[in-house]
């Protein structure tokens, strides 16, 4: 590949080279060639920019200066947005090590060549591209934030970089160089052209032609970029009564309100709306979808309660609204009106909201208590002296008082009203399981489920599920009734909700595809027993119960076992580990014990390369053995 190839890519970015003093690149020519920028550092150099920022880090050099502790140091200084190594012991599985805890995207070989450095640039550029796009965007939407939440756009040189959405949709943009004209408008340019901060009154048509009077500010971001923030003045009443308040404004509300019915015997009533299920939407569908799903809850809100209601949003998964110039009982018609509406109108890709909602009468109380109260309900630690200020509530979710399997059937029956795919949870001999489900029908306490093979088979050795879904405030434990795996389809009874979610699982444990003997040292006795399963950071073992085991919880004990590596002699490695007993369980068959391990080298190395090859092999053996049945 001609290294030209890469050079509208690379023109882009700053690359930094951290090389070995003795070493000069080879590739070096090609970098200084294409690349925005570049810079070369070894080690040893006397002085060096602090701190050290690129695009683009590249460390190049063979094992022992990978471990050099002064290399740490140095990437410790380093801010960039991708890394790679270049070495020649790229075969050396440390390496790998050393790469992840760099956090190197990909370790290479050195390049002798312009060909072989543009092949292995290519392979770096798809995911730089796309980190540096979502840098910019986020350093800018992070500014914007700070400055305004009106209509705003980024200037610098006579230049427009960046414009929010709402500017773009007020006045018909679809590119930036559209916005070029604003530096010789009439009204906009001296606003741009004067020094320090600047503000003036402006009048703009949007695209609609209509003319709107805005509040301009410029002001100096960094490095010759400017903010230019646009606040629409004299917007009509009635969209004053529909704005979205935040929690600040919310609070300045409230003490208006406290001031006005400070001496009358009225009630000051506020809905709290709290949004049960937010992580789990977030979690299975994206913020994108649970922005929309709160859009359409605002929409419900202001159909129901019309234009009697001021709408805050308090917090990401609570919504506040009050209420002054309605009865109790009539605000109390309009929860109801609006929770029975909720689960029919509100589903946004699948995800539907499970909403709590109090109103709670402010009157008579002090604002830092008012403000306490609604904390409490975003906290989950609503206070028995809270609840005297509690006129009604109203919950999407089943009563309480049903049993867990109704509760738990209650969030899968809305799932299938809604059309919504679930996740499906299993372990095959210590490896996750999860894809994707259908829920077909519920009858007598009973899921009728579409399932993938490879889930099935799953399920069919466990005899059991863990079900998982946005509209699903926990994980739910099913028992697996019926499976046809050829049918791709289960009845699962028995519904459990989980207190823990099925993610919970730290660490891959790997079950062995054959008995893996082990003895246990442990002061002058030595037990021998079978591995029940493996990690990077424990082992199980059972000890048969007609053998009297000496052992103790958190007591220091020695393992010595054979563990499969086909590049070794015999096909297997002795392994000798250190560790301290976490657990014993002992049963009328076997004693259980888990074994805390305390990793060396080479063995860490040998257990990780293990664990990564037993996982490959037990993917592929589950679907080999599904996509037979």
């Amino acid at each position: 590949m001609s290294i030209q190839k890469i050079a509208k890519y690379a023109k882009h970015f700053d690359v930094l080279v951290i090389h070995e003093s003795s070493d000069v690149p080879p590739y070096r020519e090609s970098i200084e060639t294409v690349f925005r920028s570049s810079t070369f550092i070894s080690i040893d150099a006397e002085q060096t920019p602090t701190p050290l920022q690129c695009h683009l880090l590249i460390v190049c050099g063979s094992y022992p200066f990978l471990k050099n502790p002064a290399l740490r140091t140095l990437l410790s200084r380093v801010q960039s947005l991708e890394s790679i190594i270049f070495t020649p012991d790229f075969s050396n599985i440390n390496v790998y090590k050393i790469a992840l805890s760099f956090r190197a995207s990909n370790v290479i070989a050195v390049p002798q060549s312009e060909d072989e450095f543009a092949n292995a640039m290519m392979g770096i550029f798809s995911s730089l591209v796309k980190k540096h796009n979502e840098h910019i965007l986020s350093n800018y939407d992070r500014m914007i934030s700070e400055f305004s939440d009106n209509l705003f756009w980024i200037h610098k040189d006579k230049k427009v970089l960046y414009a929010n959405e709402a500017l773009k949709q007020k006045f018909g943009i679809k590119s930036l160089g559209e916005l070029d004209y604003y530096f010789e408008d009439k009204e906009i340019a001296p606003l741009i052209n004067a020094s320090g901060i600047s503000q003036k009154i402006i009048t703009k048509k949007d695209y609609k032609g209509e003319e709107k009077a805005y509040f301009a500010t410029n002001q100096l971001l960094k490095d010759r970029e400017y903010l230019v923030s646009m606040i629409p003045l004299s917007a009509p009443i009635e969209d004053q009564d529909k704005q979205l308040y935040n929690r600040m404004s919310f609070i300045e509300l409230l003490k208006d309100a406290f001031v006005v019915h400070k001496r009358e015997n009225e009630p000051i009533p506020v809905i709290v709306m709290y949004i049960e299920n937010t992580d789990k939407i977030i979690e299975m569908r994206g913020e994108d979808i649970y922005n929309n799903v709160c859009k359409e809850i605002l929409k419900l809100v202001r159909t129901t309660f019309k234009n009697d209601i001021k709408i805050a949003q308090w917090h990401k998964d609570i919504f506040t609204l009050l209420a002054t110039d309605i009865s109790l009982d009539a605000l109390k018609r309009s929860l109801e009106k609006f929770h029975q509406s909720l689960g029919i109108e509100i589903s946004i890709d699948g995800a539907s909201p499970l909403i709590d909602s109090f109103i709670i009468d402010m009157h008579g109380v002090e604002l830092n208590k008012a403000i306490g109260i609604i904390d409490h309900i975003n906290q989950k630690q609503l206070l028995s002296r809270d609840l005297t200020h509690l006129v009604h509530f109203e919950i999407s979710a089943s009563p309480q008082e049903i049993d867990e399997v109704q509760h738990a059937i209650h969030y899968l029956e809305k799932m299938i009203m809604t059309n919504t795919a679930v996740k499906l949870l299993n372990f095959y001999k210590g490896i996750r399981i999860s894809t994707s489900a259908k829920l077909v029908k519920i009858s007598d306490d009973m899921v009728y489920i579409s399932i993938e093979k490879i889930q099935g088979y799953a399920m069919k050795l466990e005899q059991s599920v863990v079900i998982q879904g946005p509209n699903i405030p926990f994980d739910i434990l099913a028992n697996v009734q019926i499976v046809d795996v050829a049918k791709k389809i289960a009845v699962l009874t028995k519904f459990e909700p989980l207190e823990a979610s099925g993610n919970n699982r730290q660490y891959i444990r790997i079950q062995s595809d054959h008995r893996m003997h082990v003895t246990i040292g442990t002061g002058r006795s030595v037990l021998s027993g079978t591995i029940l399963d493996i990690s990077i950071k424990s082992i199980a073992c059972k000890i048969s119960s007609s053998k009297k085991a000496p052992l103790i919880l958190h007591s220091r004990v020695n393992l010595q076992f054979n563990l499969p590596m086909e590049r070794f002699e015999d096909g297997m490695v002795s392994m000798v580990i250190a560790g301290k007993i976490q657990y014993i369980q002992e049963g009328d068959e076997f004693t259980k014990v888990v074994v805390e391990l305390d990793l060396m080298e080479p063995y860490e190395g040998y257990l990780i390369e293990y664990i990564y090859a037993r996982q490959q092999a037990l993917v592929n053996e589950i679907k080999t053995i599904a996509n037979k049945l």
